[in-house]
């Protein structure tokens, strides 16, 4: 067990004169309105030395909030940068009991229920700072032994401590970003090293059992060594990246980022009756189980929407269902890379005949070496578990960051520990020790995709949102699911 670092990130001393400062804080306010989407926002200037904590004090609003609207501060704020604050809504005063009917009279609780405070409001699970530990396999032991020459042949196994170094660079800078919006966490960072024996010591470690939430960037075994404990004490416990099902099985405080496959298909469901209700729907698949039972499930349940939907056994029955009519949808369930690369370079040669969308299920996103002139020709459309915009301004801005702190790019990692790191201790910071309960009212857009977890009866929470893409004149192209 090593205990490697310990941050502590002090909260803002605005919280220790919360009268006369609140006071000074509203001449902050600017008196710029303006109508955005058909709302109503403040436009704030910043200036040098104010904070998100100082702006949302001012304003009286979450800063959360403010996040929600402006994306691009997570990253620090700059002198001069002009964001938008939400200008709140007038309530209507309380109703008045009707005459007649006592104030005592409410409905009743039922029996062995429990009242919560809403959410937000529950101070009793609240602190001032917030224990977080992060276990992460660091191979700190194999440092000394990394062959630091250039090899461009070399893997992530030959180099063991740096495998998921760049997730811990992104968790770094989303400390920053908290920071810089007041919250105040202390941080303990464990080597969560592939032997198990290891991380049953590191569990007795005393000091594990006072932390408000465990970030488990783990191996499989090793996680549920740790979810176990958590759920022991009443620690709520984050897998940033497994797909498996399992892992949220009677623990009810597991919190799993990566949406697993059966998350896919309600998605998928959705996403077909939003864009293509008026289409001609072809689902094809290979001769896989799994994949013949999708497509024939789609089918059932499109056939029910009273969709125009085709079941094509093969490619060989695809061209007989297209429409020249109306728009198809071409829904091609297969993850076999030398099936898929055959159909698809067929249909590009029918591209002119029909007007298509091809839909690539289930994990298109991993082909790296597909047509990309096939791909844009047939209007390409992928779901998946995430997908960095580079084009995003508050991608962008974390790259450039990222660049000038590491002196190299980011992977996928690191877009994946900034983003983790800085929903769950904004969950932590803006609802406390309870925000399990409240984790589904928490909308904040993160680099790579949405998080929207919901959980089932004695198991823990999953991410549900999957990410839809397009080829789009050589570029993807993010497809906002609504």
């Amino acid at each position: 067990m090593k205990k490697i670092l310990l941050i502590v990130v002090v909260l803002s001393g605005f919280l220790n004169h919360p009268v006369h400062a609140q006071d000074n804080l509203k001449q902050m306010r600017s008196s710029r309105i303006e109508k955005i989407d058909g709302k109503d926002y403040y436009i704030h200037t910043v200036k040098k030395g104010q904070t998100l904590y100082m702006i949302a004090k001012a304003y009286e609003v979450d800063i959360n909030d403010v996040i929600a609207e402006n994306p691009v501060v997570k990253e620090g704020l700059k002198t001069g940068q002009k964001i938008r604050i939400l200008v709140p809504a007038k309530t209507e005063p309380p109703r008045k009991q009707p005459r007649g009917v006592p104030d005592e009279i409410k409905p009743a609780a039922k029996p062995g229920s429990e009242e919560f405070p809403p959410c937000g409001k529950d101070r009793a699970s609240m602190k001032s700072s917030y224990n977080i530990a992060l276990m992460i396999p660091l191979f700190l032991n194999e440092v000394e032994q990394m062959d630091l020459t250039p090899d461009p042949d070399a893997s992530s196994q030959d180099n063991r401590p740096l495998q998921f170094v760049q997730f811990y660079e992104g968790f770094r800078i989303a400390l920053d970003s908290l920071k810089e919006a007041g919250v105040s966490v202390k941080v303990t960072v464990y080597d969560a090293e592939r032997d198990t024996l290891k991380t049953l010591k590191l569990i007795q470690d005393p000091e594990l059992k006072n932390m408000d939430l465990i970030i488990g960037m783990m191996y499989h075994r090793n996680f549920q060594i740790v979810a176990d404990f958590a759920e022991k004490n009443n620690i709520p416990i984050v897998n940033p990246i497994s797909e498996r099902d399992q892992i949220v099985e009677k623990h009810k405080k597991v919190f799993k980022v990566r949406p697993s496959m059966k998350t896919q298909f309600s998605e998928l469901i959705q996403y077909i009756q939003t864009g293509f209700a008026d289409s001609n729907i072809v689902v094809v698949s290979d001769n896989q189980r799994i994949n013949k039972t999708m497509a024939n499930n789609i089918l059932d349940v499109m056939t029910g929407k009273k969709a125009d939907v085709h079941l094509a056994d093969g490619y060989g029955e695809v061209l007989g269902l297209l429409s020249a009519k109306k728009g198809n949808l071409i829904v091609m369930i297969s993850d076999n890379k030398s099936y898929v690369l055959d159909v698809v370079t067929k249909l590009n040669e029918h591209r002119n005949e029909f007007g298509v969308t091809l839909l690539g299920l289930p994990r298109w996103d991993r082909f790296d070496d597909l047509e990309a002139d096939y791909l844009v020709n047939l209007k390409t459309h992928v779901m998946a578990a995430y997908f960095i915009d580079y084009d995003d301004p508050a991608v962008k801005k974390f790259v450039s960051v990222f660049q000038d702190r590491y002196k190299t790019d980011p992977d996928p990692l690191a877009f994946q520990g900034f983003d983790v790191t800085f929903y769950f201790i904004s969950a932590l910071w803006k609802y406390g020790k309870s925000f399990d309960r409240c984790i589904a009212d928490l909308r904040m857009k993160s680099l790579q995709t949405d998080l929207r977890f919901a959980s089932t009866k004695d198991n823990g929470f999953e991410n549900q949102y999957w990410e839809m893409y397009e080829y789009d004149a050589y570029r993807l192209k993010r497809i906002v699911l609504k």
